[in-house]
């Protein structure tokens, strides 16, 4: 037992040093960490996904070993004027990233990943900078492989997920609140509820909205039973 212990110990003393080799499993268990966040938020259909959730969470870890690098590097003042210097680079970048975040009309955003990959990479400059030359390198690698693989997560994720973004139209606006009712007790909740085209209240009605049915049940299925819900027009998954 005492050598199965020992060897954790060692283990564990050798990960929360900063070496080469710590700074690969940070960097991978950031990217796991917020791969599964992603995931999560992704099944919800909420604004940031896998990549957005992954580059950040990989670019905070990157950001603290950094500092605590420059901790060894420079002690004093000196240290003191890195680190403001690069809490307001960061910061900085933050606001550029800001300008590549597009909402539309139809209340999609776009370009998250576009800003978080930015400040990710002012992240990496800073690493560079100080001479930490290792999370420099494999935050660059990690970033590329986001890039080209987690799409793939995210088409599994869009594929299980049980929340859809519609447009639906109703008969009338009367119908619409019966429906909704209705639907709320067959574990089907609309919400988010924009309405696009209302003439009058005895015209129809079309709205976008969040439609997030229980887990159990499938797609085909959920869209079924609101076609089937007397007073329903249409339904289309945006």
């Amino acid at each position: 037992m005492g050598g199965i212990l020992g060897a954790c110990n060692a283990i564990s003393d050798y990960l929360h040093t900063l070496n080469m080799g710590s700074t690969l499993f940070r960097l991978i268990l950031a990217m796991f960490l917020g791969c599964l966040i992603g995931i999560d938020r992704g099944m919800k259909k909420r604004v940031a996904g896998v990549k957005t959730h992954m580059i950040v969470c990989m670019g905070a870890t990157l950001v603290m070993m950094t500092a605590i690098l420059s901790m060894y590097i420079l002690m004093g003042q000196e240290s003191e004027i890195l680190h403001d210097l690069a809490h307001r680079l960061s910061a900085g970048i933050g606001f550029l990233g800001v300008g590549t975040i597009i909402v539309t009309g139809q209340r999609h955003v776009s370009g998250l990943t576009t800003a978080a990959s930015l400040w990710t990479s002012a992240c990496i400059g800073l690493a560079v900078g100080i001479g930490f030359y290792s999370g420099a390198i494999f935050t660059t690698l990690g970033l590329i492989l986001v890039f080209k693989y987690a799409k793939y997560i995210e088409v599994y994720v869009e594929e299980h997920s049980n929340t859809y973004d519609v447009y639906m139209e109703f008969e009338n606006e009367d119908k619409m609140s019966m429906v909704i009712k209705k639907l709320r007790e067959e574990d089907i909740m609309i919400s988010n509820v924009v309405i696009i085209k209302k003439r009058s209240k005895t015209q129809s009605v079309v709205i976008q909205a969040t439609m997030e049915a229980a887990k159990w049940k499938a797609r085909h299925t959920v869209f079924r039973e609101v076609r089937q819900q007397e007073g329903v027009i249409s339904v289309e998954e945006i």
